[in-house]
């Protein structure tokens, strides 16, 4: 009815050097080693870049989050249509906000004023809206102006 354990024996049986206590499945030292890599990686990369490059991949991220959360929201509720017109949008919007931020950035250097090329996303986008059928304009500029709300959140936080 009652079964004795022998200690001696049980630790006998184990590999000299392992311990016994932590199993194969708890062992995650190949996965924090990893962990750690691509943390100095990133460090690395963000630490030789400037303040308006930050600000940008910043906003640029909050802008994505915006974007699929909100196509997904609109793709559930109205229709799938519908929320990837948005996210197209928002794709369109990102865009446009990566070439206004870029021609900001040459303003003192290179350039004396703000280039007009980013004016030209808006325009593509609602001519591909009209000429595709798999994308609808009015919640393909939704999502373009999906940008805003995330300048708005940015810049309000602090």
């Amino acid at each position: 009815m009652f079964t004795s354990v022998d200690s001696d024996r049980k630790i006998n049986e184990h590999l000299p050097g392992k311990n016994v206590h932590i199993s194969p499945v708890q062992d995650n030292s190949f996965i924090n080693e990893i962990k750690s890599v691509f943390a100095n990686q990133f460090k690395e990369i963000f630490s030789n870049i400037d303040e308006f490059t930050k600000l940008q991949i910043t906003i640029f991220g909050i802008t994505l989050i915006a974007a699929i959360l909100v196509a997904s929201i609109t793709g559930i509720i109205i229709g799938y249509t519908f929320g990837f017109s948005v996210f197209i949008g928002a794709i369109a919007g990102i865009f446009y906000l990566r070439l206004l931020a870029k021609s900001i950035g040459k303003i003192g250097k290179t350039s004396s004023r703000v280039s007009q090329l980013q004016l030209l996303v808006p325009i593509c986008l609602f001519i591909f809206a009209t000429k595709l059928g798999s994308i609808d304009i009015f919640p393909a500029m939704i999502g373009f102006f999906i940008y805003k709300p995330s300048l708005i959140f940015y810049f309000s936080r602090s």
